[in-house]
């Protein structure tokens, strides 16, 4: 089983929108846990709706924002026990195949798999929008809370290469799942370790047993759903629940 983790700060028709797919996912077992870093009124009454209606699995509600880092590690100590694999899954996804899950699980390998590739700058890495990893070497490595927002994933990366594991990255997946990226606000830019240099991160990697394997595409097998444009995705979600978005 994939234990889901999902982090969520305002953006409440996103965050909804994210959900509602989610649970469309087919031919892989997995639970939905959900961190809320402290968000609006209206956005807390959607995720505890959310969680009443079966979306959810587990819904913990911060009483400050915790960032990416620290979230995802307070989330993790959450998972069931039987589960065997988290996901990080950004909460402004549009999921495009309902098989877009069992693929990424189908090319892991003990490390990380993720859908997105970030090139050079300084390294070439997997994003962290979409990271799945064996939930003992998250258990063993966790986000470094130093680098509160996408640098603590690209120092996971680094210390799975280090000891011999794998990572392994999607270049191009838009038939499969859409990232809208930036839908819960500016935080990033004031989190702790941002401002680090890129030749310290590259000194991250110098043990790395190989370099990250990069896969240029995976195909859907069938577009289920239509790509929806933010204007979409907004009508869609009111007219589904008005009264949350009043």
């Amino acid at each position: 089983m994939i234990s889901i983790l999902i982090l969520s700060y305002n953006a409440p028709i996103f965050t909804k929108h994210t959900l509602t797919k989610l649970q469309q996912t087919k031919y892989v077992e997995f639970e939905v846990i959900v961190l809320d870093n402290n968000s609006n009124i209206p956005t807390k009454k959607m995720l505890i709706e959310m969680k009443k209606n079966g979306y959810i699995d587990k819904l913990i509600l911060e009483t400050e924002n915790k960032l990416f880092a620290k979230g995802n590690n307070i989330a993790f100590q959450h998972c069931s026990p039987g589960s065997d694999y988290v996901l990080l899954l950004n909460s402004d996804i549009d999921i495009r195949d309902d098989t877009w899950l069992s693929k990424l699980f189908k090319i892991h390998k003990k490390g990380a798999t993720a859908y997105g590739v970030c090139e050079n700058n300084p390294v070439t890495r997997g994003d962290g929008f979409c990271f799945l990893i064996d939930k003992d070497l998250y258990a063993k490595y966790k986000l470094d809370e130093e680098f509160e927002w996408w640098w603590a994933v690209t120092k996971l990366q680094a210390q799975l290469l280090n000891n011999g594991f794998t990572v392994t990255a999607v270049r191009n997946f838009a038939e499969l799942l859409h990232h809208y990226g930036g839908m819960s606000g500016q935080a990033w830019k004031t989190a702790k370790g941002m401002k680090i240099e890129g030749e310290k991160i590259k000194t991250w990697y110098d043990n790395a047993v190989s370099n990250p394997v990069i896969i240029d595409k995976i195909s859907g097998e069938k577009n289920i759903y239509s790509p929806l444009s933010l204007t979409n995705v907004v009508a869609f979600l009111k007219n589904i629940n008005k009264k949350i978005f009043k």
